[in-house]
């Protein structure tokens, strides 16, 4: 899962309580909060694009695992990626150009698609409007804590009772909880956490089962009203097929924020 996927699973959020002051208020109506919310999305969505980073990713398959550091930028709204060095070994010079002519390779493949739609988030070539996904959850019982040395709001978030699942991952996602993380001056979301709360079964089991699934994403905040993504976590037990049991996940730290300037913008314009 990229960057802007990640970000993407927490920005809906990012619009909650706008233009409040002090302590928070009550939550806002329905309607109004998922408009915020939808709204907030695009508008963070379109801000990571003008940034490149670094992302630091250690991959767990079953025992197998892959730690690795890229270099990331977007084309035409999609992100682009660089491995620059590993974890097991140094990359020596020979490997390091074809990594980068490889990743040259896919800018260019990019740069001929169409941007995406802002909006939506993408899983195995589905589109996932966040319209859909700010309205998969309540935002309950809120209130007030320090963290990271900032006021800073807390709410539960609940699955919405009203939402029936139109896709697989929705399914995993009306099966979870967790909580949603605001800072009170900036009013952005800066940390989500969600975790499921039983086991979800696909076609009675037969398909797959995901007997355990959470996922953390913890924003930065680089200037004033602006946060991206620091870490995201994400943990997944299934078993496939009845016999095929598996453990999943992918750890990611995020760092090296810088805009996009004309020198940066393109690393693979000679």
């Amino acid at each position: 899962m990229s960057a802007i996927q990640r970000i993407s699973l927490v920005m809906p959020l990012c619009g909650l309580l706008c233009g409040a002051q002090g302590l928070p208020p009550a939550p806002p109506a329905t309607p109004t909060l998922e408009q915020r919310l939808t709204e907030a999305f695009q508008r963070d969505q379109q801000v990571l694009l003008g940034y490149t980073h670094r992302e630091h990713v250690i991959t767990r398959k079953d025992r197998e695992m892959d730690g690795r550091t890229l270099s990331v930028w977007y084309v035409r709204g999609r992100a682009v990626s660089e491995t620059i060095a590993l974890d097991s070994r140094t990359l020596n010079n020979e490997e390091r150009s074809a990594e980068h002519a490889r990743a040259c390779e896919r800018a260019a493949a990019t740069a001929k698609r169409q941007p995406p739609v802002l909006g939506v988030m993408e899983f195995g070539g589905h589109s996932y409007p966040f319209a859909r996904l700010a309205h998969d959850y309540r935002y309950t019982n809120p209130h007030t804590i320090l963290w990271n040395g900032r006021a800073t709001w807390v709410y539960d978030a609940v699955p919405n009772p009203e939402v029936h699942a139109r896709s697989r991952e929705e399914k995993l996602l009306l099966h979870s909880r967790g909580e949603v993380y605001v800072d009170a001056k900036d009013q952005h979301v800066v940390r989500m956490v969600i975790e499921s709360t039983r086991p979800v079964r696909y076609l009675l089991g037969m398909l797959a089962t995901i007997h355990h699934a959470d996922f953390l994403l913890e924003l930065e905040r680089v200037q004033p009203g602006v946060w991206l993504p620091k870490k995201a976590d994400f943990h997944l037990q299934a078993t496939v097929l009845l016999f095929d049991h598996l453990t999943r996940s992918k750890v990611t730290s995020y760092y090296d924020y810088l805009p996009v300037t004309g020198t940066t913008a393109n690393p693979c314009t000679p």
